[in-house]
């Protein structure tokens, strides 16, 4: 796969997520929350800290993590899902909680201005994840923190290359998940010594997962991504541990449902 440029690449990310933002924007507030409380503590929030929340969608880190710390901006690319968001913080009347339209490789935030920069499920939307790491680094203080959580695959290349097939499939503006490894070294040539890091393991319900990229059913997207991720059954060859879903006990004619998990990693990294 040939990798798209950085404006190609933007375009697919606001195409995918304006589709997308209600149903998406939905599911991130719903099932996410863990997510943000796991990485609010391991980054070591507190309530003197500046914060930013980069490529935030709907408010995934943003809005649990303003209950964290003094102030935090929510930063994305896409106006509708970034709609969503302030919606939400004005709904529920936080006033530490501010947002922008911008970029992630291109931060609107003068050096050593924040004490912590996060992200979440961002990273394998971007065409260059060092040059957002290095964004993020640039923007904290000496001493501040970085916070990434990201689908992770193994570090065995054949897997992971059957894991982006399916990942791709399903969602056009994915371009590639990392390797542990891969987080590591672009965590520390931007200048971030690691000093936390957790994996989970997420299950999810195949016909959800199409849900949530806006297909359904019988859709192209849905009939291929689902060819593929039923291919990985017999030998875990993409690491989904993906299993056919207990019989409906309504006797549905239609096919099963397909669990899966995904693995996710949290990282927190100090600036040196």
């Amino acid at each position: 796969m040939s990798t798209p440029t950085d404006r190609q690449q933007r375009e697919r990310v606001r195409e995918q997520f304006t589709r997308t933002a209600e149903v998406f924007g939905d599911y991130a507030r719903a099932h996410r929350l863990g997510d943000a409380e796991m990485l609010a503590r391991i980054v070591r929030a507190s309530a003197t800290d500046g914060a930013l929340d980069v490529a935030c969608g709907p408010g995934t880190l943003a809005l649990p993590f303003s209950r964290h710390v003094r102030s935090i901006c929510g930063l994305d690319l896409t106006p509708a899902i970034l709609e969503r968001a302030r919606l939400a913080a004005a709904a529920e009347r936080l006033g530490n909680l501010s947002f922008a339209l911008g970029d992630a490789q291109a931060l609107p935030f003068a050096d050593g201005s924040l004490d912590i920069a996060v992200t979440s499920y961002s990273l394998h939307h971007m065409a260059d994840p060092s040059g957002v790491i290095r964004e993020m680094a640039r923007v904290v203080k000496p001493g501040g923190r970085v916070g990434v959580i990201d689908i992770r695959v193994p570090e065995d290349a054949q897997i992971a290359w059957m894991s982006n097939r399916i990942e791709r499939i399903r969602d056009p503006s994915h371009i590639r998940t990392l390797a542990r490894s891969e987080f590591g070294a672009i965590f520390a040539a931007a200048g971030l010594r690691v000093f936390a890091s957790e994996i989970r393991r997420d299950p999810r319900q195949f016909d959800n997962w199409m849900h949530v990229a806006g297909w359904h059913r019988g859709d192209r997207e849905y009939v291929e991504t689902r060819g593929l991720l039923e291919s990985t059954i017999p030998d875990n060859s993409a690491d989904f541990d993906a299993q056919w879903a207990p019989a409906d006990p309504g006797g549905s004619s239609e096919e099963p449902d397909i669990h899966f998990l995904h693995t996710i990693l949290y990282i927190a990294a100090e600036k040196n």
